[in-house]
């Protein structure tokens, strides 16, 4: 036996019905600057997209690739904006242009780095900055279902502090909201229940669970918690855990970190075939973080959370 033994297979992912449903209520297709359109991956999530009806695409890219490929796919983009950058960093950052002077509703990372992805969203000249920090999140949800977790941070804060955590915890319940789930239980994720001074994770994730109690309606907290007890009522009834509302039953997840973030997200994807919906916040619009990796399913499944976040 190997490793990827167990591993899931990709097309066992599927996009929830209910994201989809709510992307589509709102009156208008928030259009979508794609940075570094001119990628065959990269046209075919923005032609289902737009074919799901939750988008409008505005390329920006190599201008005579992007038609190529357009056509390749049997998409005639005449119709839409599309405007010409020579390399990835020009790209880049005319997306994010488009999107700081009011002209776009969405950011979408296309065939570019992640690094010069972010620089150009917060670089001051493109105007999509605001006060507080990016936070991302992924939004996963196990195959045929609805009902899935939300984790952040995974992809963009390498080590956040508490007042970053404190950011992460309530965007994560502004989303969860706006998904439809009306009382967002939120678990702070460590190795253990119990607090540990020599395991400042412990303390932080009390801290932050005390504090959000305190400071955000609408929701219930619970930290320290372990994985175990995050996933499984059973096994915080084993430990003696009888009355917690979110031990098995969460709906977001604060990670210490991007380490624990990152393998987490990855873990529920590549073992349980997961769909991540990944989508970045804290700037004057949502930014889609999206992989060359991505199935399909993952990558529309991102642009139905984007456009939901619009909602107010």
């Amino acid at each position: 036996m190997t490793v990827d033994s167990f591993l899931k297979s990709f097309d066992q992912i599927t996009c929830p019905p209910t994201l989809l449903k709510l992307a589509k209520l709102s009156e208008t297709k928030p259009r979508v600057a794609i940075a570094d359109s001119a990628n065959q991956v990269v046209m075919l999530s923005a032609k289902m997209g737009y074919e799901e009806g939750i988008m409008t695409p505005v390329f920006v890219g190599d201008e005579k690739k992007t038609f190529e490929i357009a056509s390749e796919i049997n998409w005639d983009i005449s119709k839409f904006d599309t405007f010409n950058a020579s390399n990835e960093l020009e790209a880049a950052n005319l997306a994010s242009k488009i999107c700081g002077d009011g002209n776009a509703e969405i950011l979408m990372k296309g065939n570019v780095h992640s690094d010069v992805f972010i620089k150009a969203a917060i670089a001051s000249k493109n105007n999509l900055r605001l006060k507080g920090r990016l936070v991302h999140m992924f939004y996963i949800t196990p195959p045929g279902s609805n009902n899935g977790v939300m984790v952040s941070d995974a992809a963009v804060n390498v080590a956040p502090n508490e007042h970053t955590k404190r950011q992460m915890t309530k965007l994560v319940v502004e989303v969860l909201k706006k998904i439809g789930i009306s009382n967002p239980k939120i678990a702070f994720l460590s190795a253990s229940e119990s607090v540990i001074e020599s395991m400042p994770s412990t303390v932080i994730a009390k801290n932050l669970s005390d504090w959000a109690s305190e400071n955000i309606e609408g929701a219930e907290f619970e930290g320290p918690l372990a994985l175990d007890l995050i996933l499984s009522a059973e096994a915080a009834r084993v430990k003696g855990i009888l009355n917690s509302k979110v031990c098995g039953l969460a709906d977001g997840i604060i990670v210490p970190d991007i380490v624990s973030g990152n393998t987490l997200f990855k873990s529920l994807v590549y073992l349980g075939a997961g769909c991540a919906a990944g989508l970045v916040l804290g700037a004057k619009v949502p930014l889609l973080l999206t992989s060359r990796a991505d199935p399909p399913a993952a990558r529309i499944a991102s642009i139905a959370l984007a456009s939901i976040s619009l909602n107010r």
